[in-house]
């Protein structure tokens, strides 16, 4: 948790919300108020020992920082916005769950919001989270968005940018490799004896989406295969099963796919079944981003690469909380593991 001396010793403001303070930790553990603060904050030289003995009597004493009084003299609002796609997202969730977790340790509240195509609400989503004076926000940044890219710069307050980076809206992102993802995902399946492999992707407007395209490109011509075996869907389970319907029957030849999302996988065995085609013997289908219903599948458990999305969330709060301090920052490329089950395995 962050406190701040100044803002607890401002007595009339503190009283009315606790009965303990700053004050009476130092005068119960013969301390000053200084080193109280510095010990709760998790700044200044304290050792280690002394700064476990004051947070454990704040937590003994029944201490709670005033937030309203501390954000006088700090001039925070401890609001961190955080703008995705969907908020009823099992993906983005997790998230979120990341980001909060670290967030909440330092007493910073989410303000969640959703942005979709339609400019005047992304614009509604933006005064919103003005009129709150949000600390920072994070961002899944996608193209159609980029209109609102010199209205963030004019707020002034950090953007971390996750999934996505865009130069419009800034240095700092976490991402994954969705390049050697798609390599690797690739090289899976090849790796089990496939030479005609095909691929499902979506639109080119995401960054991350055409890299795993060009993953999927990169390692078919090192095996000099051909690459000619792909079509594109809508992000949806239904539009997988159609791209994947298309695709076999015009290339029947075709023994594995690998799918740019789970979704879209999650599709093609449908496909599949319909088809008549035994998984993984006949047909071999492999996603990306390892999402809950794909991993619980009762009869085909989705091998995909796993996008370590609670991390992607952890370290974007990480690093807001690290500009918020001034210290020095760098955007973050993760890798997303493979994760074999029953859709690859022979």
């Amino acid at each position: 948790m962050c406190y701040n001396d100044e803002a607890e010793l401002e007595s009339g403001m503190v009283r009315k919300n606790s009965t303990v303070t700053l004050k009476d930790i130092a005068q119960e553990l013969g301390l000053s108020v200084k080193a109280v603060s510095t010990g709760l904050n998790g700044t200044g030289r304290l050792s280690p020992e002394t700064r476990k003995k004051i947070q454990e009597a704040a937590r003994r004493m029944g201490y709670t920082p005033n937030v309203a009084a501390r954000s006088l003299v700090t001039h925070r609002s401890s609001f961190i916005g955080v703008l995705v796609p969907y908020l009823n997202s099992s993906f983005f969730g997790n998230i979120i769950a990341g980001i909060e977790e670290v967030a909440g340790e330092h007493d910073f509240t989410l303000l969640l919001d959703s942005l979709d195509c339609d400019e005047n609400r992304q614009r509604r989503v933006l005064s919103r989270l003005m009129q709150r004076n949000v600390d920072g926000i994070i961002l899944y940044p996608q193209r159609h968005q980029l209109g609102l890219a010199e209205s963030l710069k004019a707020i002034g307050v950090p953007v971390i940018q996750v999934m996505n980076h865009f130069v419009e809206f800034g240095e700092y992102a976490v991402m994954v490799d969705n390049l050697t993802g798609g390599r690797e995902a690739t090289e899976h399946l090849i790796g089990l004896g496939h030479r005609k492999i095909g691929f499902i992707g979506h639109d080119d407007e995401s960054p991350e989406l055409v890299a795993r395209h060009r993953g999927f490109d990169a390692a078919m011509r090192t095996h000099r295969l051909g690459t000619e075996c792909c079509c594109k869907c809508f992000m949806s389970i239904e539009s997988g099963r159609e791209a994947a319907l298309e695709l076999l029957t015009a290339h029947p030849e075709v023994t594995a796919l690998f799918a740019a999302s789970d979704v879209a996988a999650l599709g093609a065995i449908r496909a599949a079944l319909e088809l008549g085609r035994r998984i993984p013997e006949e047909l071999a289908i492999i996603g990306f981003d390892d999402l809950e219903i794909a991993a619980r599948q009762m009869v085909y458990p989705l091998s995909t690469m796993a996008q370590p999305k609670e991390r992607i969330g952890q370290l974007a709060a990480r690093m807001m909380l690290d500009l918020f301090a001034g210290k020095t920052v760098e955007s973050q490329l993760l890798n997303a593991p493979l994760v074999v089950r029953k859709t690859t395995r022979s």
